[in-house]
Parts: structure tokens; sequence; C-alpha cells
């Protein structure tokens, strides 16, 4: 900026006046130039919006124009009474700090200088030092190296806002007017940007609390439409009703922020109960615990504005002008306001959904009650939906039924009494029949299942003879059509047709034919006598296909027939058949009966003969013991001769040796007696006659018999050694069975294995390889597996079993022994009684080298006694 130049007296009047016409010329220009600045700036402050633009823009331009080190621009902060503050904008050249990193507090700037700014004074400081301020300003300017000082107050709405701030800080300076008066005006229109810009905020917050308002009111919408749609597509996958409702409940509490959300449901007199509720946890439920509800008005009006679809909202219970039991009733139910949208099954007003708000009360939205009204509608589809499926269930139920009797039944009069009964109870209609057609194609009622107020037409009604069908031999029905009419006097039949219908005292009918493969052997007729009726297709399908079971039933019938004579024929077959297998199984019993009494044959000679031989040395014994009893008798009164005799005929009898020997033979008597015992006692633990039939036993008692049995085939005889018996029992628990059968298969295992031994020892006598001279053995071991099994492993090292014999040893009538040896029943007799008695195994190891090993798998615990 040009100051006014002070004349000089060395220049003339004229040069001076043309001097200072000059510099008037540079001021003017100079003033011109900072009126388009200044209308720069404030064009660029009008058209920005933005406050931090407004704020960098003013700073930076002002600086430009003046050439000061600093413009910043300070604001208040807002409750410390000018007290404190901050830069919050500044251009300051790079020399000098920054203003903008510090909070400014100034305590004496409020007193002093506060009042002169908000009347809007300026002022101007050509140097800090000499402007008379205090100490403290001056320490705050010095922190920013102000030397010089130009501040314009910046006033809001007429309010102190802040200050605008231009800094010389390399030197003082004298302020010109016309600098003051430009930063001046830009403070004002600074002031009036400020202004401009909060207006513009406030717009904008307004307008961003209408967006969010509406974005909330789009997304309360948008979640309200998902629920419905959660709900209805719910509806669509779930079959279980209870599942829907509690599900809708749950979901439009959530979605309504309610306290509690019920279905209700009206009784036949318009009382109600409530059936499913979502409830907080602050609440007391309703379900399970309220009575029903006794609405007079709902009572009354069977339903008042419901019935009408109608809804229903209250805010507040006690400014709604209910009567006092109305209010009674909803005070019992915790409510504060409500809100009601009915519940249609098709046509019939079911029950109602309630919004409840307990905590207070609600002013309802039209779209809340719109959902409740929309979500009312899906659980009456939902009714629908389950009545329907429930209705598809029981007849496919009766189907499967009456399917099943079919299978089950050989009987063709039981299973179409069957159906007719069925199917009138499943179609709540008044009469089911089964009509034949005879070979004219005339016809009549065979089968009937019909209401007790309506008269029979099964053995009453003559034979029908229907001209159209006679005509057309069975008319549509031949075709595998069915028919149904709603109405008989609206369905244009003739009058000769209409009187035939009104005999069946029918008003509606509905038929499905029944083939016998692709013949129409009759029809399968519902009526309905009461009035007309509206057939349903799935009904109309469900004749049919019960028709084409019935269908079924007669080739069926057919085929029993053709059973029955082929069974007649069999029978005789069957019979001789059995004659044989008796005559083999009793000849397996024969040959094992024999090897059994031979045993026991054998063991009972040994002791019988002992005793019968020693009986004839007991007899004399006991005759000479008798006479010398007798002479001791007489030797009382006798004289010394006599006694002499006494003692030579008890030298003749020898009785010291009788006294002696007596003893020993009545022991070894004992001990045959005692061989015999034990003999009979292990027959009878081998037969078991005595005992129950299933029963917990001792297995190792059973095997210890049947081996006593087969004593004579293991003990020495005729050159040949004594079969050794090892036997290495294990603790194993009583086991629940069949005793006598058991002992049967360890009878037959263990003679096949003393067989093999035997043959192998014949084999060994006829053989001239001296090598083989080893001791024949069976090993018996027994242990438990688990805790629900026990194994008999019987052993041998015979003969064997030849490789291609293993996977037959077990077959019926299969056997390596020669006729007149074996039938081949006794392992496949075993392997039965194991497995089919006893739910066990019995195998043989095919992994032993030398001789057989039978093991036999047995559970401790049976569930029952099998057959």
């Amino acid at each position: 900026m040009t100051n006014l130049p002070i004349p000089d007296p060395k220049y003339s009047d004229l040069e001076q006046t043309a001097y200072q016409l000059a510099s008037c010329t540079d001021r003017l220009f100079e003033q011109i130039k900072q009126q388009q600045m200044l209308a720069d700036i404030v064009d660029r402050i009008r058209s920005s919006l933005d406050l931090d633009t407004i704020l960098t823009v003013t700073a930076r331009e002002i600086r430009q124009l003046l050439n000061a080190d600093r413009v910043g621009v300070f604001r208040f902060t807002p409750g410390t009474g000018w007290d404190e503050g901050e830069f919050v904008a500044e251009n300051v050249d790079e020399k000098f700090p920054s203003a903008m990193a510090e909070k400014v507090s100034d305590r004496c700037f409020g007193s002093q200088f506060s009042p002169d700014y908000a009347a809007g004074k300026i002022q101007a400081v050509a140097d800090i030092y000499h402007a008379g301020l205090s100490d403290c300003h001056i320490q705050i300017l010095e922190r920013f190296q102000v030397r010089a000082n130009l501040v314009i107050p910046v006033l809001k709405g007429g309010e102190l806002w802040g200050l605008l701030c231009v800094h010389q800080c390399s030197s003082s300076r004298r302020w010109q007017l016309s600098e003051i008066e430009f930063v001046r005006k830009i403070a004002n229109y600074f002031a009036f940007a400020l202004q401009q810009s909060e207006q513009v905020e406030q717009i904008k917050s307004q307008v961003a609390l209408r967006e969010r308002l509406k974005l909330k009111v789009q997304e309360t919408a948008l979640a309200r439409q998902k629920a419905l749609v959660r709900i209805t597509t719910r509806i669509r996958q779930s079959l279980d009703l209870a599942e829907i409702c509690q599900t809708a409940t749950d979901e439009v509490r959530q979605l309504l922020g309610v306290d509690r959300v019920t279905i209700y449901r009206f009784n036949a007199d318009w009382s109600g109960d409530f059936l499913f509720e979502s409830v907080g946890a602050e609440w007391k439920p309703l379900v399970g615990v309220s009575p029903t509800i006794e609405d007079t008005h709902l009572m009354e009006t069977q339903g008042g504005r419901y019935a009408n679809h109608e809804t229903f909202a209250i805010g507040d219970i006690y400014k709604a002008g209910h009567t006092d039991c109305h209010v009674e009733l909803l005070e019992q139910f915790q409510a504060k306001a409500y809100a009601i949208a009915p519940i249609f099954e098709e046509d019939h007003l079911w029950g109602l959904l309630s919004a409840f708000q307990n905590s207070g009360s609600r002013n309802w939205q039209d779209d809340e009650v719109q959902l409740l009204a929309q979500i009312g509608e899906q659980l009456g589809i939902a009714l629908k939906q389950a009545a329907e499926q429930e209705r598809a269930i029981e007849r496919q139920k009766a189907l499967v039924r009456i399917t099943t009797r079919i299978r089950q039944s050989l009987d063709f009069a039981e299973i179409c009494q069957t159906a007719t009964d069925e199917v009138r109870q499943l179609l709540g209609v008044d009469r089911v029949t089964i009509y034949r057609f005879n070979a004219d194609w005339s016809g009549d009622f065979l089968f009937e299942s019909v209401g007790a107020e309506w008269k029979p037409l099964v053995g009453v009604s003559p034979t029908i003879e229907d001209t159209h069908l006679m005509e057309t031999q069975g008319g549509r029905y031949a075709n595998h059509e069915t028919f149904a009419i709603g109405d008989i006097y609206k369905a244009g039949h003739t009058d000769c047709h209409v009187e035939l219908l009104e005999q069946f005292q029918a008003k509606a009918y509905a038929i499905a034919p029944i083939f016998e493969e692709d013949h129409l052997w009759g029809l399968l007729s519902a009526f309905q006598n009461s009035g007309s009726r509206n057939w349903q297709d799935d009904e109309v399908q469900l004749l049919a296909q019960i028709g084409e079971q019935l269908g079924i039933a007669l080739k069926q019938a057919g085929f029993v027939q053709q059973i029955k004579d082929r069974a007649t024929q069999l029978k005789q077959a069957l019979e001789d058949l059995q004659q044989s297998q008796l005559q083999l199984v009793q000849s397996e019993k024969m040959s094992s009966l024999g090897q059994l009494v031979a045993g026991i044959a054998h063991e009972i000679n040994n002791p019988v003969n002992f005793i019968h031989g020693n009986l004839i040395h007991v007899q004399e014994y006991m005759e000479d013991l008798l006479s010398l009893v007798n002479l001791c008798k007489q030797l009382s009164n006798r004289s010394e001769p006599d006694i002499r005799a006494f003692q030579q005929q008890w030298e003749e009898a020898d009785a010291d040796f009788i006294i002696e020997d007596l003893p020993k033979t009545l022991k070894s008597m004992k001990v045959g007696t005692d061989r015999i015992r034990k003999i009979v006692l292990s027959l009878r633990n081998f037969s078991r006659l005595d005992e129950a039939d299933f029963k917990a036993a001792n297995i190792h008692e059973g095997i210890d018999s049947t081996l006593l049995i087969l004593g004579h085939r293991i003990k020495s005889f005729e050159n040949r050694a004594a079969i050794e018996i090892i036997k290495n029992y294990g603790e194993i628990p009583y086991i629940e069975c069949f005793p006598a059968q058991l002992n049967q298969v360890f009878m037959n295992c263990l003679a096949n294995s003393l067989d093999a031994i035997e043959e192998a020892i014949d084999r060994q006598k006829n053989s001239s390889n001296d090598k083989d001279n080893r001791s024949f053995k069976v090993w018996i071991e027994t242990r438990t597996c688990g805790d629900n099994y026990v194994e008999v492993i019987i052993r041998d090292n015979g003969i064997g079993i030849d490789s291609t014999a293993k996977d037959k040893i077990f077959d019926y009538f299969f056997t390596t022994k020669p006729v007149g040896k074996g039938t081949g029943l006794g392992l496949a007799i075993a392997r039965k009684i194991v497995v089919e008695k006893h739910c066990g195994e019995l195998k043989v190891n095919p992994e032993l080298e030398r001789g057989a090993e039978f093991i036999i798998r047995l559970p401790i615990k049976l569930d029952k006694p099998m057959n």
C-alpha cells in the first residue's frame, strides 16, 4: 500500500502538484484493485457452503492482499466467556510457527477487549510493545512472534463468534485505513457466510434426519415384509401347525417390539382360549394358565367386528371407553394397549392374532396393524393347509390300511366290507357300496356301509338294470373314468335315472370303477343322502385308488383259489416228504441211541459183574458166620469138648479170613454201586428229563456227563491205548439254554472227534510208517468272549477234515463215513440247535493242520427262548 508523500521544498509547486496527482492516481488504482479483490473473495465465500473452505480461502486471500506474515481465524470456545479459544484456520509464512497447534487461554482478554469486540470495534496495533497491552496478553502474542496486530471481530447474528487476525511478525507495522476497512468488509462477509453455513448445516441436518427417518421407515417396512415372507415360507414348508403358530408369535413380537403376542381360538360357543404366545420374561404367561375367556360381547355377536374381517387397535385401554369388566379382563392380561387381527379358516372365524403392550400406552401405526392382519391371513392359510394335509394323511392312512388288509387277508368279502367302512368314515358320506356287473351288464349291490338312518340296499334292492350301462357295457367306467355329481337334480339326468337314484335315497354321488385285470368287474360308489355335496378332487381320487386296490383283491382272490387247489395236490407230497424226513431223523436218533446204550451197557456191565461175582462169596461168608453165631449161643452151658468142637469148626470155616475179607468185599461192592449211581446220574444230566426245557445251566456238567457216557470209547481196550481227554475249563457263568439239546451238540461233536481218532488209530496200525506213533488226544476248552458270549472248543488230532469237505460238513445227509456208520445228520442237527435254538455259532477251524477243531459260541443270556 502506498502512503501519502510529504512535500519537498526542493521541488517546484507544479512538480509537487504533478507528484501528488500521480500518487492519488496510484491510490485510486490500488483501491480499485482492493475492491476487485474484495469482490472476488466475497464471490468465493458466497459460492461455497463448506465452512472449512470459507475459512481457508479467507485467510489465504487476505494474507496475499496485505502481504502479512500470518492471517488466522480465531474462534471462541462456547461457554467460556471469551476467555478461551483456538485458531480454526490460518495462512502463515513458512518462516513463522503455526498457531493451529495450541489452544489460547487469556482471562484478562475477556475483561479488557471482549466488550469492545462484541460492540464491533477493531483493534489495530502497530507495535505490541508500545500499545499499552497487558503483560499476559503480550506473552500470548509473543508465543506466535507477533509484533503488529490487526484484529477484526466476527459477529454472527449479533453475537461475538470469533476474531479475524492479521499478524505482522517480522517487524512493526502501521496499518492503513484502507487496509483496516478492507479486512472489516471481509469480516462482515465472513460473518454472513458463517451464518449461511450454519443454516446450510441445519438444513443438511434436517435433510439427513428426514433421510434417516425415511430410511428407518423403509428398514422397518422391509423388516416387516421379510418377517411376513419368513412366516409365509415357514407355512409353505412346514406341516406342523404348532411350529407355524409359535414362529409367527415370536416373529411378530420381535418385529413390533411388543410385550406379548398371542393366538386365541374360538370355541363352539364363541368363548375362547389362548393356544400360543410369545411373551417377555417379565410378564406372566397366559397359555395353559388363563382360564377359558368368556367375552360376552364376542359370544353374543359370534365374533363381533372380527367376523367381518376387521382389525382393531387401542392405544390406551383406559381412554378407549371400554366397560369396566372389559378393562378388568385386559388388566388380567397385563395389557395397557393392544391390536387385534382376525384369523379365518376359509370362511369361518377361527380365532384372533393379538399384540399387547403391557409396559404402557402405544400409538399403533397403520402398517403395524396391517402387518398383523397380513400374518393373520397367512395363519388362516396355514390352518387350511393343515386341515387339508390332515385329511390327506387320514386318507392316505386309510388307503394304506385297506391295502395292508388286502395283502394280509385272503377273504375277499372281509376286504370289501373293510373298504366300504373305511371310505364311509373317511369321506363322511351316508353310504358306500360295491356294485358288481352281471354278464348282461345289469348289476347288484354286494357290499355296503350305511348309516343307521338310511335303508339298506344289499340283499334288499333288486337287480339294477341301468339301460345306459347295459347298452354301453359299462359306459365311461369301462374307460377307467370316475364320475362325481354334487346334486342329482342339477346334473341333467333323465327322469328315470333320477328316479333310480331316489330309490337309493341319494342326492349326490361319486363313482369309481373296479377292474379285474382288464375287465370291468363293478363300481365303488359313495352316496350323500342328506343333501348336495361339493366333491373334492382328492376325494374322488381316493375312491379311484381304493377301486384299484379292490381290483388287486379280486385278482388275489383268484390266486387264492388256485393256491388252494395246488395246496391240495402238494399236501400228499408234503406228507410223504415229512414221513421220509421222520425216518431219516429217527435213523439218526437210533444211531445216537445205539452209541448211548452201548456206552451205558459197557459202563454198567463191569460193576454189575463184579457185584454179581462177589455175591456168592458174601453168601458163603454169611452162612458160615451165622452157623458160628448159633454155636456161640449154645456154648453158654456146654462142656469143654463142645468148646473144642466149636474151635475146630471155626478153623474149618476160616472165620478169621472171613472177618478180614468180608468188609473188603462189601467195600468193593459199594464202589461198584457208586459207579452205577454215577452212570445213572450222568445219564440223567445228559437227558435233563427232570428239568425245565429252558433254564440257566452249567455247561461243564453237560460236557462231563457226555464224556462219562462216552467213556467206553475213551478208555483202552484190545491193545489200544486210552484216548487222553485234556480239559481246560475257564471261569464261565451259567448260560440260558436248552440243556438237553446242548448235551446232544456236545455228544455229536465229541463222537465225531472219537470217530476221527479211531479211524486214525486203524490207519496207524495198518501203516508201514513207524514214525507215526503219536498218542491220540481230545482237547476241550471253555472261555468267555467279552461280557455276552462263551465259547466251547473241541479239538482232536485224528484224521482231520479234507479241504473239499469243509464247506459241506454241516450239510444235511453229508457224511464221509461208510454206509451204516452214520446218516450225515449229526453235525447238521448240532448246528441247527446252536444257531436256531440258541442264536449262537458252530464252525470248524479251517486253519488246523492235523485233526479237527469245532468252535461252539453261545450267548450267555437269551432275550427269550427260540421256538
